[in-house]
This record gives structure tokens, sequence and C-alpha cells, in this order.
């Protein structure tokens, strides 16, 4: 047993066994309290023991520790559990990463393709794919209801396609989801299954269902997918921003990635994994990156704005002032104008601050040497999680956090 098993409060049953975690979430599911209780008592606090090798960190300047820049935790194993191929460094898009190094190698690609000069050539794309879900969101109130949350879900579908692909989805003309995405929302399903409870998940995987049927076979799919992005970047004229990974291919022609890299990375967009039994499998690094990063920036933004409109008009105070603020803007106003709407960003600041688009635990392994951490020594390699969810709520920095 690992002194951050003897020292740090937590779940009972943590001392000895990962598994709690598991249990915990089926005694959630099924709302058993008794086995809620007798696994969850003596577990609160800024540091609690979650597994034996494993706490969970809700401290201001812990946290800040943890995710500095420059910091000696590492990403730890998780990211690269969440599908069978993805188990290292060579095989992982940019969010997989584990090496700090070769991360940061990876990450000022996308930086420089997120530098605002570049993200202002696509606001025509983005404006006329966000103007076409506001109408259609108008059209269904007119008639009884609307569901928001279908349509920027949708909306953010052809967004991020646009962006990393070249070609929207098309998801908010054909007022339906492609079967990409229902394949893609099926093992979303099973990717949580995997991580969470991996030994129903093995078991499903023997089970004639469907939807695992159809899960075996999505990686073929996201492959093509991630193929089209290479195709429709190395189209694009001079000194464009055809897709987010145009700065990939300089014009110089010296592309510091294969192909097969770019196509992963363009895929990850969607959802991460691959099948490295397959023909496609030396084609294989872009195509990650892209299928993680899309499905991760699909659903968070079409969770944030859902939420921020539910807020919004769920308190008519906010809602009046901002109406009154927005009116005075011009007709189409553009991102210079919207950035310098201070009332506007505050509301979108605390609406991410109660409904983080990522708001469960982002898993550190502490250094091979250890760390101090809120008067605790953390043995090396101990696994940290921070979630932005408790951080959020937390009364010394926030005396009213719900509100």
């Amino acid at each position: 047993m690992s002194n951050i098993a003897l020292k740090i409060a937590g779940l009972h049953a943590s001392r000895w066994v990962a598994v709690a975690l598991g249990v915990c979430l089926v005694a959630y599911i099924i709302k058993s309290p008794v086995l809620s209780k007798l696994l969850n008592d003596g577990g609160e606090g800024s540091f609690v023991r979650i597994a034996p090798n494993e706490i969970a960190v809700c401290d201001i300047d812990a946290v800040g520790q943890i995710h500095r820049v420059g910091t000696s935790f590492t990403k730890a194993a998780w990211y690269q559990n969440q599908s069978p191929t993805q188990t290292n460094d060579e095989t992982c898009g940019v969010f997989g990463l584990r090496d700090p190094l070769k991360a940061r190698e990876r990450r000022k690609y996308f930086q420089q393709a997120g530098t605002k000069a570049t993200v202002v050539k696509w606001e025509p794309i983005i404006v006329g794919i966000v103007d076409a879900a506001v109408s259609k969101i108008k059209r269904d109130a007119i008639r009884g209801k609307a569901d928001i949350a279908k349509w920027f879900t949708m909306m953010a579908a052809d967004v991020i396609s646009s962006l990393a692909w070249g070609e929207p989805f098309d998801m908010v003309k054909g007022e339906k989801k492609p079967q990409l995405i229902k394949d893609i929302e099926a093992a979303m399903i099973l990717g949580g299954l995997r991580l969470e409870l991996p030994v129903l998940y093995f078991l499903l995987l023997w089970i004639p269902l469907p939807a695992v049927r159809r899960f075996m076979t999505l990686y073929v799919r996201l492959t093509e997918a991630g193929m089209r992005a290479v195709t429709n970047t190395k189209a694009a004229p001079k000194g464009s921003a055809k897709t987010l990974f145009s700065n990939m291919y300089p014009e110089d022609g010296k592309q510091p990635f294969p192909d097969s890299v770019m196509a992963d990375e363009a895929g990850n967009l969607i959802i991460a994994g691959s099948d490295s039994k397959s023909e496609m499998a030396p084609t294989f690094t872009v195509f990650m990156t892209g299928r993680t990063q899309a499905y991760l920036n699909l659903s968070a933004t079409a969770m944030t704005l859902t939420y921020l409109v539910y807020s919004v008009l769920s308190n008519p105070a906010i809602r009046d002032r901002l109406i009154t603020e927005i009116s005075s803007l011009s007709d189409s106003p553009g991102w210079e104008e919207l950035e310098s709407n201070k009332y506007l960003n505050n509301v979108i600041e605390e609406a991410l601050r109660l409904h983080a688009p990522v708001p469960s635990s982002l898993p550190r392994n502490a250094p091979p040497e250890g760390a101090i951490l809120g008067g605790y020594k953390i043995p090396g390699g101990t696994v940290c999680c921070s979630q932005a969810y408790t951080l959020h709520r937390d009364a010394k920095v926030y005396p009213d956090p719900e509100q």
C-alpha cells in the first residue's frame, strides 16, 4: 500500500482496489444508497483518495502546479486507453500524446491554425452555418417549440467538418444526422465503458448487437474521412486557410508529418481510436488527432451553447440586459465588435464556469521524484485528477457558486 493510500482520506475500498470507482458508478446508476454510503464514507476535502494510486484534487494552488506551462506532471495512461489502438505516442493524436516534447511539437501547428488572423478567414463560412441554424431554431419556435440542443449539435458538426475537412456535413441543411455521426455517438458510449467499466466492455464485444458491429467497422470510415482532409488541404490555394491543417503543409513543400499523421489528426476531430490491424495502419497518425478533436469540439461547442441559452432564458434580468446591449450592435456584428462587448463576454464566461464543456477528471501522473501538493508528499507516478466541475464551485472563490 502506498503512502498516498494511508495519508489521504477517501473511499474505504480505494485503499486496496481501483474497482471501487466502477462500483461507485454502478451505485449511482442503480441509485443504491446503501452501496453508495459504504463506498463513499470518508471521502471529502480538497484531496480525496479514489484508488490506491489515484487522488482527486480540488485545490486551486495544486491544480495550478499540476497544469502550469512547463509542468513536470504528464498525462496519465488514461489518455491512451480510449480505444484498443491508442496505446502509445506513435498511434495517438495530439490529445493523447504523453511525451511533453512530442505534444509541444504537434500542438504548435494547431496553435498556428488557431490564431485570430487565421480564424477570421473562416468567419464568413462560420457565420453562414450559424445563420442557417438560427433560422431553423426560429422556424421551430414559431411552430411551438425548438430543440436548440439538436440544432447546436448539427451546427457545431458542420462548422468543425468545414474547418477540419474543408467540407461541411450539411447537417443543418439536411436537418438530420449522417450515419457517420450516429456511429460515432454509439462508439463514444462504448469508449466510456472501456475506460470506466472495462469488464462490461469486453463482454459486449462478444454480443452480436448491431451497435457493437458498427463500432468495429467505424474506423475504416473515419480513416477515409481523415484522408479527405489531407486531399482538401493539399488542394487549397497558397496562403489560404482551407482547413485547420494548412500549416502542417507549408508552402515550401517540407511538411513536418506524413499524410498518415494528418489523416489521423483530421479523423480525431471526431472520435479517438483506430484499428491497428487494418490495412490503413501504416497511414495512421494525422487521422488520429483529427478524430478526437472533432468529436470533443462538436460536443463541447453544442453543450456550451445549449447551457448558455438555457441559463440566459432562466434569468430574466440577465436576459433583458443582454438584449439591450446586443440591440446596440450593428445588424451584422463581426468578431471585433462582439469581442468588445464586455457584458456578452462576461455572460459567456459565467456559463462556461457553471457548465464547463469538460467538467470531469483530467488525470496526470506525478513526476518520478514525486511532488508536494497541499502539504501532502505525493509519490512519483501517482495519478492526480483535477476536475472543473468541483473547482468552479469552490465557495472560497465563488461565495454563491451556483448563481
